[in-house]
């Protein structure tokens, strides 16, 4: 690219494709440079009215080319431009984005990013903050006997063994008896994306599944949203009920408390300062919290339109205002309980039948929905993570929200010709 004269205008880098937080910072009139890779140009087919109101927008291979990513910091810092935040939009672009925040002087620690991703350096910084974690070895290589027999000596079954930077439950299992460990972790199938096979083995912790999702501005938490699976993620290919529903502070005041007081542990042990987060934890029966995970994005899978509903803003335009001036717009929910589920087949084959938008709208705890496929699509059920459709449910009261979500999940079905 040719020179050009400086920009005193804040920018924001947005990498990967995703049409809402473009149009949140077009209207918040922000300056935006966009970084595409090959799955954005291929598959997510972005609006070419989208693009041409960017400052920049640069066309990668992957996230994980050094040489591409170091490509476009040199020019935005060539450009003159005063870079205010820097959006990741994909769980697979975070080692990425780290680096390129690093190279654009968004942040100065090189371990953060990295920390952010791989689980076994998260929970080493974790911990260290005094934050408890579950008790986990790592596992590089899954044919290295000599470390399979030590790890499970030290470690209690059952355990988890996982891709160390994994995502979205994926190539995730369960150990119930530890001489098997070395069997498992040697049989597990890694998704195509998933580029490195090291692995984390951790002791399976009991209880309930809480995510908290919050927008920070500084040491302030703007939005705070703690939810609770329905049923252990681990679970849900067999008991088919995958879903989360929100907890009202005013109904759990002291574990709103105990996670506020987590968050201000961790936020600093990682360098979190702004933006989105979504954190996992488990509470054990006696009530402690244990550390399972956290990411620098909004929820997955049906939590941000979850979150969303609760709000009355997406995730993504709040942590827009949040980004460019600091607060947030009045929040407000069309039903005081809010409840996602995600609804998919139980068999692979071309998918035969969805709900239709009239029976959708005749249900009395709807409050949106939203479609990942279509009829005449192939399903694979390939694990946790494969989605078809969401539903967003509303009620009265949190029991009332249980039944709701568990009702619509017997109800609405997507089936296939499998």
């Amino acid at each position: 690219m040719t020179a050009r004269t400086g920009n005193s205008r804040n920018t924001v880098v947005v990498c990967n494709y995703r049409p809402e937080i473009l149009v949140a910072l077009f209207n918040q009139d922000a300056e935006v440079c966009l970084v595409l890779d090959r799955v954005d140009q291929r598959y997510r087919s972005p609006d070419q009215q989208l693009l041409d109101q960017c400052a920049e927008v640069y066309r990668i291979s992957t996230f994980d080319s050094i040489a591409e990513l170091s490509a476009v910091a040199v020019d935005i810092r060539g450009c003159g431009r005063m870079v205010a935040e820097v959006f990741s939009n994909d769980e697979l672009s975070q080692f990425g984005v780290g680096y390129l925040r690093l190279l654009l002087g968004a942040t100065a620690n090189p371990l953060h990013h990295v920390a952010c991703r791989d689980k076994r350096l998260m929970k080493e910084l974790v911990r260290g903050a005094g934050v408890p974690t579950t008790e986990f070895r790592s596992l590089p290589d899954a044919a290295n006997t000599t470390a399979l027999t030590r790890i499970a000596g030290e470690l209690s079954a059952p355990l988890i063994v996982k891709p160390a930077s994994g995502y979205g439950s994926n190539t995730t299992e369960k150990v119930d008896d530890a001489a098997a460990l070395g069997t498992v972790a040697g049989g597990l199938t890694f998704d195509m994306v998933q580029r490195s096979h090291q692995l984390i083995v951790e002791e399976y912790v009991t209880g309930e599944e809480l995510c908290v999702d919050a927008v920070w501005s500084g040491e302030k938490a703007l939005t705070f949203v703690v939810h609770k699976y329905l049923k252990p993620r681990m679970t849900v290919l067999d008991n088919g009920l995958d879903g989360s529903l929100i907890l009202l502070p005013e109904d759990h005041p002291d574990l709103y408390g105990r996670l506020r007081e987590m968050h201000a542990r961790l936020n600093p042990a990682l360098g979190i300062e702004s933006g989105p987060t979504h954190l996992e934890v488990f509470e054990r029966p006696d009530g402690e919290l244990i550390f399972s995970e956290i990411a620098t994005r909004p929820g997955g899978g049906w939590i941000q339109y979850m979150i969303g509903a609760h709000h009355g803003h997406s995730p993504w335009s709040l942590a827009v205002s949040a980004a460019l001036t600091g607060t947030i717009p009045p929040l407000s929910s069309p039903r005081r309980y809010v409840g996602g589920i995600s609804i998919r087949p139980t068999t692979p084959g071309v998918i035969t039948h969805m709900p239709t938008e009239e029976e959708l709208l005749r249900h009395p705890a709807m409050i949106t929905w939203h479609r990942r496929r279509q009829i005449g699509e192939r399903a694979r059920c390939s694990g946790p993570s494969d989605w078809y459709m969401f539903l967003i449910l509303g009620a009265d009261s949190e029991d009332e929200l249980i039944h709701t979500c568990t009702d619509a999940a017997r109800t609405f079905t997507v089936q296939t010709d499998g």
